[in-house]
C-alpha cells in the first residue's frame, strides 16, 4: 500500500506536507496541529487570560489569531501577529547587520504566539477556511534576509524555528 499523500495520523488524503515535521496531514489534523501549537504557546508562557487584544493588519496571522482566540479590547495583553519568518529576519539582521531587533516574542504587554508558525502554514489554513487576508509585504532588505533563511530551510527543514529559538535563548528577540 502506498502511503504517499496520505495523512500520517488517519490515512485520509493529505492536505499539507510539513517539511519541518516531515509528515503529511489531512485538513482535520493540519488544523488541529496549527491551532494547538498556537494555544500551547500561549499556555507555555503562562498567560492565564482567555481574552486578548489582537493586533490586526489583515494579514493571515491576524485573521488566524481572531479565528482561534476571543478578543477583548479591555485586555491588557495584546497578541501580535508576527510569524517565524519575521523573527528569523530579526535574528539574521542582528547577526549579519549588527542591528537591534525590531520585535520581541514577549514583552510586558504583548505576546507573539505564532513565533514558531510559518506564513505558508497560515496561508494554507486561510485557503482551507476560505478566509480573506492580505499578503504581507516586506522591504528589500527583509526579502534578502528571508531569502537566506529560505535557503537554509531548504537544506535543513526547521532551520528558521531553530534560529528563532536560539534568538530567544540569547535574549535577542
Amino acid at each position: 500500500m502506498d502511503d504517499k499523500n496520505k495523512c500520517h495520523v488517519c490515512g485520509r488524503d493529505a492536505f499539507f506536507y510539513s517539511e519541518y515535521m516531515k509528515k503529511e496531514l489531512c485538513l482535520k489534523h493540519f488544523e488541529r496541529m496549527l491551532i494547538s501549537r498556537a494555544r500551547s504557546t500561549v499556555k507555555s508562557e503562562e498567560y492565564k487570560k482567555r481574552t486578548f487584544r489582537i493586533r490586526d493588519d489583515g494579514s493571515a496571522a491576524s485573521v488566524f489569531l481572531k479565528f482561534i482566540f476571543r478578543e477583548d479590547g479591555k485586555s491588557s495583553l495584546t497578541l501580535s501577529n508576527l510569524t517565524v519568518e519575521d523573527f528569523t529576519i530579526d535574528v539574521l539582521r542582528y547577526f549579519i547587520r549588527g542591528k537591534k531587533p525590531r520585535d520581541r516574542v514577549a514583552t510586558k504587554n504583548t505576546f507573539n504566539p505564532l513565533y514558531t508558525t510559518s506564513e505558508s502554514e497560515l496561508e494554507a489554513f486561510m485557503s482551507a477556511k476560505q478566509l480573506a487576508y492580505k499578503k504581507r509585504k516586506r522591504s528589500e532588505d527583509d526579502s534578502y534576509l528571508l531569502g537566506i533563511a529560505d535557503d537554509v530551510e531548504k537544506r535543513r527543514p526547521g532551520g528558521m524555528i531553530s534560529a528563532v529559538r536560539i534568538g530567544r535563548r540569547m535574549g535577542i528577540i
